[in-house]
């Protein structure tokens, strides 16, 4: 995982390159499956586009830590991107 797609970058590095805007580090709105509680472990999920809560996950695979809650399904959640 590289990071999220950021929908606001705070700070856009490679301003004239194509692509889309990926976060590296801070707060983040990312789409989430499943039920997450602030403080989870947040990696890529099997649906497309997604991440998802998983507090044994191993080093390397973690995007970030949720701020923000969802109790199930497909929501967007607030996430403090920190690539572990």
């Amino acid at each position: 995982v590289a990071g999220v797609v950021s929908t606001d970058p705070a700070y856009l590095m490679n301003a004239d390159a194509e692509g889309v805007a990926v976060a590296l580090t801070g707060r983040v709105p990312t789409k989430v499956t499943g039920p997450v509680a602030p403080g989870d472990l947040m990696v890529s999920s099997g649906l497309l586009g997604h991440a998802k809560a998983d507090n044994n996950a191993q080093s390397g695979r973690i995007i970030g830590k949720a701020v923000g809650s969802s109790e199930g399904g497909e929501a967007v959640v607030e996430v403090l991107i920190n690539l572990m």
